[in-house]
């Protein structure tokens, strides 16, 4: 057995509040053993998850005019130094491709992690020609899903050596502990109608957009269904002002950011995800976690791989797809009939009890194959490494 010394890991991210990167910070640090130093620096003090150690802010404006950004890099870039120097760390994990620049161009201790397919991710030229020029610089980078990787090395020229891939931890127990948390009095009356749900920010990459019009066609066969939409983000009016130009506002309900979404999620009768891209989607495996049958667009590249683990990950669903733990539609384009096969495996999953009890059962099974406490083993390398990247 390797010997056991005292490790200093910094995570380093924009906040701690709302997100999945976010959420695998807070459920890392609760889980790593104490011979593990954990701190938490974040560009903003913003905090909703909990989480083990310690948090420094480096009180830096997260969204910033165009004209300001590179001022802004190079605070963020000196304060982070600063940092890194009072604190020598073993390790600094960043998040995201601005964080990952500044990691990298900050200390030789960098650990990067990418959390999207980046030739797809909506990110602009410039970060990916950063990518390019500097990812392969760092020691290790770790992917957040087999795809991510494969992207990385076939479209940026990563060394493959330099990569790893850990998905995402779910703290299973706990959250089926959280399920039991009594609905509260705003919806109640919600949840005694079936109830589609999605989570994520309200953003171009969720496109919740296109999920509103495929609801309206499953309102069409079924009159009480319900939409319930949680998190917040800058198209909520824009959402707002579709359901009602649509004629169906009384049955979207927009309920914000919970604390708890998992007792919301456990009483939905089925879940989906409509991104244009993902990394490996944290709130797939929540609610599979929940025990709620899933629905996801076949979007690069995570709901494929939690899905349908056993096809070929560059494939992509044509029509309803029964994979091995949900279904799979279609990505959205505007050629395709995205949205009217979505809607009808919206559809089926609501009037098929069986299929609503099968979906819901294998949701339960694939959740615990992303249990903390087996995703924790792939991040030893923290505690039983050499004390310095070099």
């Amino acid at each position: 057995m390797p010997t056991r010394n005292l490790k200093k890991v910094i995570f380093f991210l924009p906040t701690l509040s709302i997100g999945g990167g976010e959420r695998v910070v807070s459920d890392l640090s609760l889980s790593f053993p104490d011979a593990i130093e954990t701190i938490i620096v974040l560009l903003k003090n913003k905090v909703s998850y909990p989480y083990k150690g310690k948090v420094i802010s480096l009180d830096i404006p997260i969204s910033n005019p165009l004209f300001l950004r590179i001022y802004y890099f190079f605070v963020c870039l000196f304060r982070f130094k600063k940092i890194i120097k009072e604190e020598n760390p073993d390790y600094v994990i960043s998040f995201g491709p601005p964080l990952n620049i500044v990691n990298l161009f900050s200390n030789k201790k960098n650990i990067l992690r990418v959390d999207n397919v980046m030739s797809s991710s909506g990110k602009g030229l410039v970060y990916k020609v950063l990518i390019k020029l500097f990812y392969n610089k760092a020691p290790k980078i770790i992917c957040v899903s087999r795809v991510a990787a494969e992207d990385l090395i076939n479209n940026f020229g990563i060394k493959k050596e330099k990569i790893m891939v850990i998905h995402n931890p779910l703290n299973v127990k706990e959250i089926q502990g959280l399920i039991l948390e009594p609905l509260g009095p705003e919806c109640v009356e919600i949840f005694r109608k079936p109830v589609i749900i999605t989570a994520g920010r309200l953003t171009k990459q969720k496109n919740q957009k296109c999920l509103i019009k495929a609801f309206r066609r499953v309102k069409n066969k079924i009159k009480e269904a319900q939409l319930v939409i949680l998190g917040n983000g800058e198209l909520e009016l824009k959402l707002r002002l579709l359901a009602k130009d649509l004629k169906i506002e009384e049955s979207v309900h927009f309920l914000g950011w919970q604390k708890n979404p998992f007792k919301l999620l456990a009483r939905a009768r089925v879940f989906v995800l409509s991104s244009l891209w993902e990394g490996l989607p944290c709130v797939v495996l929540e609610a599979m976690a929940c025990g709620t049958p899933v629905i996801s667009v076949d979007c690069k590249s995570g709901p494929r791989e939690i899905i349908a683990p056993n096809s070929k990950l560059d494939s992509r669903a044509n029509g309803i797809e029964y994979a091995d733990y949900g279904i799979l539609t279609p990505p959205f384009d505007k050629k395709s009939k995205s949205e009217e096969i979505l809607a009808e495996a919206i559809i089926k999953t609501l009037t098929d009890k069986n299929l609503s009890a099968f979906l819901g059962a294998k949701s339960l099974q694939r959740a615990k194959d992303f249990d903390a406490e087996k995703i924790i083993k792939k991040w030893e390398f923290l505690e039983y490494g050499n004390n310095k990247i070099s």
